[in-house]
């Protein structure tokens, strides 16, 4: 019987431009752990140390211990839970950093007690967490953190997982700022003109469409996002620079991640990729900004037990 279990959780991209709220994708990097502890103390589940970051300690107001618990009663609470978080995706990233956290608790809740079940099959007690953060049970970032690669989530609650281009490199920036979600959706329309919501939806299924034919340039065509980035590129420090900057090295596509503040750029070949970094570190070192950057790729694998 195992008294503890280390966890690899990954950084997501959520909406992908064409995919509000239905579309998103694991990374490579970053990622964080969670070490996952069992106690003699049925059904209670407490959080020992955050590294990392500053976030509350008590177990009804954590996305990590809530999703636990929510695993742990299902199973009939045959021990208690102590977990040790080490945040490496800043809470407010827009890169996934609450849904990082319940997908690592619930794989490790799995591993420890043996239970058995698939990541699809974790996601609604990830969801629990997920929802104490953002206010709502979207999986766009959720599902790709436990099932890994591209998912779609569907309109009746099904995920799908979609084709990796895999010609894809992803730079990510991450500017030292924090984006509530609340703000990120308070800048949307209620309505949206229905030219616009049709044109969104070509794109998308052009985007769709090329995973599957493993066109991995015409799929980065396709994330066009005509629906919310124009509306939210206001929230995010210098974006216009950026994306012209991002296209001048080589991008292919590119746009906001969640609700911001990190932006993606999809490159097709390391040189880009490459290229798109030093332009970018150059121009945010030149406005005096801190900031993180990321070259990585999709990741095939989602949360999952490390030796």
């Amino acid at each position: 019987m195992k008294n503890q279990v280390k966890i690899w959780s990954p950084a997501t991209i959520a909406n992908l431009n064409v995919g509000f709220d239905a579309l998103g994708c694991a990374l490579e990097a970053p990622g964080e752990e969670m070490i996952v502890r069992r106690t003699e103390d049925n059904g209670v589940v407490r959080i020992a140390r955050i590294h990392g970051a500053s976030l509350d300690l008590r177990a009804d107001r954590n996305v990590a211990s809530i999703a636990a618990k929510s695993l742990l009663e299902s199973l009939g609470n045959p021990c208690g839970l102590e977990l040790e978080i080490h945040k490496s995706i800043q809470p407010g990233s827009g890169i996934g950093s609450s849904a990082a956290s319940a997908a690592a608790a619930v794989v490790g809740v799995n591993e420890l007690l043996n239970a058995g079940l698939r990541p699809v099959e974790l996601i609604p007690y990830a969801l629990d967490g997920e929802a104490f953060a953002s206010g709502a049970r979207h999986a766009d970032n959720v599902a790709p953190a436990l099932l890994g690669g591209i998912i779609l989530s569907t309109p009746e609650g099904q995920v799908q997982s979609i084709p990796i281009p895999t010609d894809w490199h992803v730079t990510v920036l991450h500017p030292q700022i924090e984006i509530r979600t609340s703000d990120a959706r308070g800048v949307l329309p209620a309505q949206v003109d229905l030219n616009v919501a049709a044109q969104q939806a070509a794109w998308f299924a052009s985007f769709v469409s090329a995973c599957y034919e493993g066109d991995g340039s015409r799929a980065a065509l396709g994330l066009e996002d005509v629906m919310v980035g124009p509306h939210r590129a206001k929230l995010i420090p210098f974006f216009d620079e950026i994306r012209e900057i991002a296209r001048g090295g080589g991008a292919r596509a590119g746009g906001i991640s969640g609700s911001g503040p990190s932006t993606f750029w999809i490159s097709l070949n390391t040189e880009d990729a490459q290229s798109i970094r030093d332009a970018i570190e150059l121009f945010m070192r030149s406005k005096s900004m801190d900031f993180k950057l990321y070259s990585t790729r999709i990741a095939t694998q989602g949360a999952h037990l490390m030796p």
